[in-house]
C-alpha cells in the first residue's frame, strides 16, 4: 500500500468539506479543553484534601510568654491516643523557622518577623476527619479554664468544603465530559460518513479494479484521528497560554502569592511557570487521547458506512 497515496487521499477528504472539518475540529477542541480543565481541577482538589488531612488538623495557639511547663500540662490534659495520631509542640523559635520556609520567596516579610512575635502552639493531627469533632470539643472545654490559650484553629470545615466541591466537580465533570465526548464521537462519525457517501462512486470503482479494502478504509480512519489530534492540540494551546499569561500578569500580587504557596504545599508548583518537562508530557497526553477518540470514531463510521 502506497503511504503517500493514502495521505494524499486523506488530505483531499479533509479539504473537500472545509466548514464541516472546521466545525468538527472546533467542537473537539472545546470538548478536550473542558475535559482537561475538569480533570485538572479534580486532581488539584484531591491533592489539596490530602494535604489538609495529612497536616496538623487542629492548632492551639498560646499567648506569648506562656511557660512551656503550662503548655506541656495542657498537652497531657487533652492527649487521647485513641483519636489523636500526633501531638506536636511548636516553640516560638520553631514557628519562626516554619515561617521562613513558607515565605522564603518573600524576604521582606521574613525581615519584619522575629521569634518573639510568633506564638507557641500545639499541632494536633487526628486519626481521621471524624475524630476532629471530639478533639475540638475536648479542647474547647479545657480552654474555658485555661487563660494561657489564645486561639484554636482547625481544618475540619476546610477539608469538608473541599471534599464537597471535589465531589460536585467529579460528578458534574463526568456527566458533562461524557456527554461532550459522545457529541464529538457522533460529529466525527457524521463527518466521516458524509465523506464516505461523497466518495461512494469512487469507492465502488476502486472495488471493481481490485483495490485492497485496507487502502480504501485507511484514509477515512486517518481522517478521524487527525480531527482528534488537531482538536487536542488546540485545547492544549487554549489552556496553557491563558494560564501562564494570567500567572505572569498577576505576579507580585497577594493572589499570586497565595496561589504560589498553595501549589507549593500540594507539590504542584511546577505547573505555575513554563516547565520543559511538564509541557511535553501534558501535550503528549492530550494528543494521544485526542487521536484515540478520533480513531475510534472513524473506525465506527467506517464499519457503519463503508461496506465491503
Amino acid at each position: 500500500m502506497n503511504n503517500t497515496r493514502v495521505f494524499s487521499v486523506t488530505t483531499k477528504n479533509i479539504k473537500r468539506n472545509k466548514w464541516l472539518t472546521i466545525s468538527t475540529i472546533l467542537v473537539s477542541a472545546i470538548v478536550f479543553t473542558l475535559t482537561s480543565v475538569f480533570i485538572s481541577a479534580s486532581l488539584i482538589l484531591s491533592k489539596t484534601v490530602d494535604y489538609y488531612e495529612q497536616r496538623a488538623q487542629v492548632i492551639v495557639f498560646f499567648k506569648k510568654g506562656t511557660e512551656e511547663s503550662e503548655i506541656f500540662k495542657f498537652r497531657e490534659q487533652i492527649n487521647n491516643p485513641e483519636i489523636i495520631d500526633e501531638l506536636l509542640y511548636i516553640s516560638q523559635e520553631e514557628a519562626l523557622e516554619v515561617y521562613k520556609q513558607d515565605f522564603a520567596d518573600n524576604p521582606e516579610l521574613i525581615s519584619t518577623v522575629t521569634a518573639d512575635s510568633l506564638p507557641p502552639s500545639l499541632e494536633i493531627r487526628a486519626k481521621s476527619i471524624d475524630s476532629l469533632l471530639t478533639i475540638i470539643e475536648d479542647i474547647n472545654i479545657a480552654k474555658e479554664s485555661n487563660p494561657n490559650i489564645d486561639d484554636v484553629m482547625y481544618f475540619k470545615d476546610v477539608v469538608n468544603n473541599i471534599k464537597t466541591l471535589s465531589n460536585i466537580i467529579n460528578v458534574g465533570g463526568i456527566a458533562l465530559i461524557s456527554s461532550m465526548i459522545l457529541i464529538t464521537i457522533a460529529l466525527i462519525r457524521v463527518t466521516i460518513g458524509f465523506n464516505i457517501k461523497i466518495h461512494q462512486e469512487e469507492i465502488e470503482i476502486m472495488h471493481l479494479v481490485g483495490s485492497p479494502d485496507k487502502f480504501i478504509r485507511t484514509p477515512f480512519i486517518l481522517e478521524g484521528a487527525i480531527y482528534g489530534f488537531v482538536g487536542a492540540l488546540l485545547a492544549t494551546i487554549i489552556i496553557l497560554i491563558p494560564w501562564y499569561s494570567a500567572n505572569i500578569y498577576s505576579n507580585g500580587t497577594e493572589f499570586s502569592t497565595w496561589i504560589t504557596e498553595m501549589f507549593k504545599d500540594i507539590n504542584l508548583s511546577y505547573v505555575l511557570k513554563p516547565d520543559i518537562t511538564f509541557i511535553p508530557i501534558y501535550l503528549f497526553i492530550h494528543l494521544i487521547a485526542g487521536s484515540i477518540i478520533g480513531l475510534l470514531s472513524s473506525l465506527s463510521a467506517v464499519k457503519k458506512y463503508l461496506k465491503d
